[in-house]
C-alpha cells in the first residue's frame, strides 16, 4: 500500500486528499501512519459534554424522541437516562474500580432504553 502510495505521488495534483479508515492491525505501514494526518472519535469528556452529545440531532436523542409522548414525565425521564450514560461513560475511565463485571456501556445500551 505504502508503495503504491508513493507511486502515485509524484504525478499528483498538491490539492488530492486520499482518505482512509482502518482498525488497528500490527501489520499496518509504521511509514505511511507517520505521513498521515489521523482523526479519531473518541466520547466528550465531562459529564456537560457528554450530555450536549447525547441531545446531538443525529447522534442519540432528537426533535422526535423528545415529543414521542407529550408529558413531562417522559421528559425527565429521557434527560435521567441521558444524564446516567453521561456519567457511565465518565466513570468508564477509571476502569474495573468501583464495578463487579467489566461491561462496555454504549450508545445502543441508551438506544435500548429509549425505545
Amino acid at each position: 500500500l505504502e508503495s503504491i502510495i508513493d507511486k502515485l505521488k509524484d504525478g499528483m495534483d498538491p490539492n488530492f486528499r486520499l482518505f482512509m479508515t482502518a482498525l488497528p492491525h500490527p501489520e499496518f505501514p509504521l511509514g505511511l501512519l507517520q505521513m498521515c494526518v489521523k482523526v479519531t472519535n473518541e466520547p466528550p469528556a465531562g459529564l456537560k459534554a457528554g450530555l450536549l452529545r447525547s441531545y446531538t440531532p443525529g447522534v442519540m436523542v432528537d426533535q422526535d424522541k423528545i415529543e414521542r409522548v407529550d408529558t413531562a414525565q417522559w421528559r425527565q425521564l429521557l434527560y435521567a437516562l441521558c444524564f446516567l450514560h453521561s456519567i457511565v461513560q465518565e466513570r468508564r475511565k477509571f476502569g474495573p474500580l468501583g464495578w463487579c463485571v467489566p461491561y462496555e456501556y454504549n450508545n445502543g445500551d441508551l438506544q435500548s432504553c429509549i425505545l
